[in-house]
């Protein structure tokens, strides 16, 4: 059982809208043990051009007054459903409703160019970032809209979501991945044409709501796969950017089809193995972490041990199997943040002398979570376009050696072996260079964006600054006082002036010595 998402972690979570006709049908987590290699797993590439001139003939936009619900918290925006060809280029295609929130400004005369944000997944909700990190953007509604849709076949747009019978967790399973992807495409191809939900695709989207909404430019807030849609659309469509800020970044041109997941998470692993061991107190508790994670590997390859568990959200009673796979579904996701990652040393010992049910629960939440996040069909249309079909043997040994090996890239490549192939810019692997101003952020134990890859799209958009957070991992808009350096950029966008000598006050959290937690 394995999940390979390059997302970001943040809490997203089904959205009520009342007086519009959004829906909020939420994805559903692939149960078997295929969709669990496969879920959050994400590419980059594509084979099929198509004619790429956007077509923009759209009536304004009709918003209304709603409320948006996240868990126990609700706020007032405004809502509408923006209407767009499923192929943008042929005004003959079918129309498919794609979902919009504007968060009005505070100010009575807000500036006339807007705020955006991108999650990641691919497959995640925009909407949903935008709801649970209100409070982050709080600063530049005061003088901002902010204008936010769900990318095409995710959340509330045309969600392309497959349901799947639960299976046996086990290993990767060849025969089964193909099976399943293939009732997945015929599900979803019954109603759409699976080659127009891809990234260059949604920037033509992006561009016709700034259009029809009537902003003179945009400023994108881009995280983690975001960062892709948010680069493309600055190539694109450099006019209508006024900023661009990109949290958790993937390069123009990094395949991640290959070994790069594996890689990075083996990087960030070791990263962690070392500040424990130098740690007298999580050295002398919990050894050393890489031989105590290979030793549970085998553990489970030579038997696969099941438990009853009480569910962590539900408390019901419900069973679980460890496989060989099993642990690296808590591992290479509880690194991606670091509260979570100072919990990795303690599920990993307590493992080891037998007590499952941490582990299982950790696993059990995780998934959870996940299932509120990504739709796989939209994931599967961007990754088996943008990444796929453009791995090397060299791209593919960057896993040779880890702890994962290549079983994630096989994985991928079953997949979309089955997937249509999409719609992508001639351009789209292409390095250029921009005017426009970039604020770049990474999170310095990232485990699958790391700060290397913020050094690298710094130096190829040129009018850009990079800042590492310190001690944090994937997507760091939230920590410490970023949130307040962003809105300065985001009102006078200039990088000369960001003195971010306050992240040196952000720290890691001590590591856990008992289930109660750190020691005192």
């Amino acid at each position: 059982m394995i999940i390979f998402r390059f997302g970001v972690s943040h809490q997203c979570h089904p959205i009520e809208q009342r007086h519009n006709q959004l829906t909020s049908t939420k994805p559903r987590i692939i149960r078997s043990a295929f969709g669990k290699v496969l879920y959050g797993l994400m590419a980059i590439g594509a084979l099929v051009i198509f004619n790429t001139a956007p077509a923009y003939a759209q009536a304004a936009l009709n918003f209304e007054r709603c409320t948006v619900t996240l868990q126990a918290f609700e706020v007032d925006a405004e809502c509408a459903t923006f209407k767009r060809h499923e192929n943008p280029s042929d005004t003959t295609s079918r129309l498919i409703g794609l979902s919009v929130v504007k968060l009005a400004s505070y100010s009575p005369e807000p500036e006339a160019d807007a705020f955006t944000m991108i999650q990641g997944g691919p497959g995640g909700s925009s909407i949903d970032l935008a709801v649970s990190h209100g409070v982050v953007f709080n600063e530049i509604r005061k003088k901002r809209d902010i204008l936010v849709i769900d990318q095409r076949g995710t959340g509330r747009s045309n969600l392309l979501a497959c349901d799947m019978p639960d299976e046996p967790v086990g290993t990767f399973d060849p025969v089964l991945a193909r099976k399943l992807t293939k009732e997945c495409v015929d599900k979803l191809s019954k109603n759409n044409d699976l080659r127009y939900f891809t990234t260059s695709i949604a920037v033509d989207d992006l561009e016709a709501l700034r259009e029809a909404a009537g902003y003179t430019q945009l400023n994108l807030y881009g995280v983690s796969y975001g960062t892709r849609v948010a680069q493309h659309y600055l190539r694109k469509y450099p006019q209508s950017t006024r900023s661009v800020v990109l949290d958790g970044v993937v390069p123009i041109g990094l395949n991640l089809a290959g070994g790069e997941i594996a890689r990075r998470w083996e990087d960030s692993f070791t990263q962690l193995n070392a500040r424990c061991q130098a740690n007298s107190d999580c050295k002398a508790k919990h050894g050393d972490l890489r031989e105590k994670y290979q030793a549970l590997k085998q553990r489970f390859t030579d038997q696969h041990i099941s438990i009853s568990v009480r569910h962590p959200l539900t408390a019901e009673s419900v069973d679980y199997t460890f496989t060989e796979d099993s642990l690296f579904v808590a591992l290479r996701l509880m690194l991606y943040s670091t509260e979570h990652s100072a919990l990795v040393p303690l599920l990993l010992s307590e493992t080891d002398k037998g007590n499952y049910a941490f582990a299982a629960t950790q696993i059990i939440q995780i998934e959870e979570t996940l299932s509120n996040e990504f739709a796989i069909g939209m994931q599967n249309s961007v990754m088996c376009t943008e990444d796929a079909p453009f791995v090397s043997e060299r791209e593919m040994a960057k896993a040779d050696g880890t702890l994962v090996g290549r079983m994630m890239a096989e994985a991928m490549s079953v997949t979309c072996d089955a997937w249509p192939k999409g719609h992508l810019d001639d351009d789209f692997h292409q390095a250029f260079k921009s005017e426009v101003p970039v604020l770049v952020l990474s999170g310095e134990t990232d485990p699958i964006t790391p700060a290397a890859n913020g050094d690298v799209a710094a130096k190829m958009l040129g009018n850009a600054k990079h800042i590492v957070v310190p001690s944090h991992g994937h997507g760091v808009i939230s920590r410490g006082c970023m949130p307040k350096l962003v809105s300065n950029f985001i009102k006078d966008t200039n990088l000369d002036q960001i003195d971010a000598s306050c992240i040196e006050r952000e720290h890691s959290m001590p590591f856990f010595s008992t289930l109660t937690g750190p020691k005192s």
